[in-house]
């Protein structure tokens, strides 16, 4: 009894994971453009990431534990501004967390948060 008891408590224990955000250990680096044009039907602050041949734009927005970094890097970020395009570079990794994104017409669309490890607007 002792054994099954030990038993089903290990399983317990291993299945029990607190941690529901898992980041990538590969970097990507990338110009990208971090965007605000909720104004124009838009969506709110995010990352538009273009893929290699420029045909697909993916939407990520940054992770909290991240936010600080892009806020330090560009001001505007987080804030009212109404329309807003910005280039950068990022060094990111991919998560499995996923956050809302407002967007026009009162659409939220559920999108990857990413986090970032550096960020450099572009002159």
């Amino acid at each position: 009894m002792k054994l099954t008891l030990t038993l089903l408590s290990l399983l317990l224990w291993i299945g029990c994971d607190n941690s529901d955000t898992k980041i990538s250990t590969q970097t990507i680096e990338t110009r990208t453009r971090i965007v605000s044009n909720l104004a124009v039907d838009g969506c709110d602050w995010h990352f538009e990431v273009w893929n290699a041949d420029s045909t697909t734009i993916t939407n990520y927005v940054p992770t909290r534990a991240s936010e600080p970094k892009v806020k330090a890097a560009v001001p505007k970020f987080g804030t009212e501004d109404a329309y807003s395009f910005i280039d950068v570079d990022i060094k990111y990794r991919t998560s499995n967390e996923k956050r809302n994104l407002t967007c026009g017409w009162g659409k939220i669309l559920e999108v990857e948060a990413i986090e970032i490890v550096d960020i450099k607007t572009v002159e």
